[in-house]
């Protein structure tokens, strides 16, 4: 029996392939057949899948519409080409005549058209794609990238017409409450996070500190966001801040860092930096990296303090050496670290980042939002092969992923969005069309970047490659790509990828 959570996986996976791959693969087509109605090529069929066919859907003008089984892509034939390359001058000549029949239609059409020709008027010419000027093959050949490109760039406008995720105030988590805290007599957990006092929002940890100091020995209304279920609460208690200190906590220790080869572990607080204390206003933690920076290649000594499996608290005396060249994201002691500050009655808070809403934006603002996230993300594609060659990327983070886990990814952004929002979902779509317009514009046999060259070719040589050759080249190119792609997703069945 399949187990009700792969069930409901599955079923995220399928609806994702829905509303992601099928409409931009459709977008992608229905950009070559606007491209070459607009150039004067005609098409003899948009399919939607590839062959065999299911069931034609309807012929407007000259170009048939067909649904076929095979959900991997879609395609749309123009006259002189078939799935492959082009065809050959007798291929040319039959579809002439079905294009001729097509556009004759009923008897009394006929005799509409002869009564044009008599008049003089000239019928609509047949153009084949090689018969076309090398710029408007061109043309045609990119705009499917294009389409998907203005796509993405319509969705990232309406992400930011219904709202950009943006700051709207600190958070500031609690993070010790001993027995004789001001929250032991409540029901704040650790963990928790406050979000406003008395009603104010603060801008950060700093604003925080300094808004706590401005009620010292009063009551004073904490709202609150609970760490386990999100569940928003506010509590009244009177808080203690005659005696404070500053802190640095350590969230991760970097293999191989100085900070590793001293001793430090997760959890760790910094409570003095050379010998003295860490003022508890503005940010600690800024004051250890620039101590870090101050004593680079020098000992540097620090007071910790480490609390034991039984809850037992125990000060250590480390020292370590910072390093001069610090690797790139690791910093010179290699360890993440965030800031706290304690009360007299040993009360701490961390610094939890910061309250993020959906903020909608105003036309010209989701135009920008939309210019500059799509620049953005050709950047980030772009600066992949670098990443790979530098070792700053790993092939199993840029591995390829097929349909298959196109989907899996998509039924997870899926399960998120319905948590948090649309916006979720349509950047991913946004992303996905970026990803298949560029892909096709790749210099690769049977992709459209790959007939591109051909075109580019025959523009310098001054006459078009032998069709039989060409034919030959995306023959081997799309078998490659279909033995690739059926290895991909055998991969991403075996080893399915995850934003985890």
């Amino acid at each position: 029996m399949v187990n009700p959570a792969d069930a409901h996986d599955i079923l995220l996976a399928i609806i994702a392939f829905a509303l992601v791959l099928i409409p931009a693969i459709i977008i992608h087509e229905l950009g070559h057949f606007l491209a070459a109605r607009l150039v004067g090529i005609n098409v003899l069929e948009f399919g939607i899948g590839f062959p065999p066919r299911v069931r034609r859907l309807f012929t407007w003008r000259e170009t048939e519409f067909t649904l076929n089984l095979l959900p991997l892509g879609g395609f749309v034939r123009p006259l002189g080409e078939d799935m492959i390359g082009p065809t050959s001058d007798d291929k040319v000549k039959r579809d002439r005549v079905i294009i001729e029949h097509r556009r004759s239609g009923p008897v009394r059409i006929v005799g509409e058209r002869e009564m044009l020709r008599m008049r003089g008027v000239k019928e609509q010419a047949m153009l084949s794609v090689n018969e076309a000027p090398p710029l408007a093959r061109i043309f045609f050949m990119a705009a499917g990238a294009l389409a998907n490109l203005l796509t993405a760039m319509l969705l990232f406008f309406l992400v930011a017409l219904i709202g950009l995720s943006l700051p709207v105030g600190g958070l500031s988590q609690v993070a010790a409450i001993p027995p004789d805290s001001m929250f032991a007599e409540t029901p704040v957990q650790v963990g928790d996070a406050i979000e406003r006092v008395n009603g104010q929002r603060f801008a950060d940890f700093a604003a925080f500190h300094d808004l706590l100091a401005a009620y010292p020995g009063e009551r004073i209304d904490f709202s609150l966001i609970r760490a386990t279920d999100g569940e928003t609460f506010t509590i009244t208690t009177k808080s203690d801040f005659a005696e404070r200190a500053g802190f640095v906590q350590i969230l991760g220790v970097v293999e191989g860092s100085p900070a590793a080869e001293a001793g430090f572990l997760p959890g760790d607080l910094v409570e003095k930096i050379a010998g003295g204390a860490i003022p508890p206003a503005g940010d600690p933690a800024s004051r250890l990296a620039k101590a870090a920076e101050d004593f680079a290649g020098q000992p540097l000594p620090l007071s910790v303090l480490r609390e034991a499996d039984d809850g037992k608290t125990t000060r250590l005396e480390i020292s370590l050496i910072p390093r001069i060249e610090a690797p790139e994201g690791q910093g010179r002691l290699g360890v993440v670290i965030r800031s706290q500050f304690g009360l007299g009655d040993a009360t701490r808070f961390a610094n939890a980042g910061y309250k993020k809403e959906l903020v909608p934006q105003s036309i010209p603002a989701a135009i920008t939002h939309s210019l500059h996230t799509t620049a953005e993300t050709f950047r980030m594609i772009a600066s992949i092969p670098g990443q790979l060659l530098d070792g700053s990327l790993t092939g199993r983070d840029a591995r390829p992923i097929s349909i298959i886990g196109i989907s899996i990814i998509g039924g997870e952004f899926l399960q998120r969005s319905l948590q948090e929002g649309p916006t979720i979902m349509l950047n991913f779509i946004a992303l996905i069309s970026i990803f298949l317009g560029i892909s096709n514009l790749l210099p690769i046999p049977a992709l459209d970047g790959g007939r591109i060259v051909f075109v580019l070719i025959e523009m310098l040589r001054g006459k078009p490659v032998d069709p039989k050759i060409e034919g030959r080249v995306h023959m081997i190119g799309i078998s490659l790509l279909l033995l690739l792609g059926v290895v991909i997703m055998i991969y991403d069945l075996v080893n399915p990828p995850s934003l985890g």
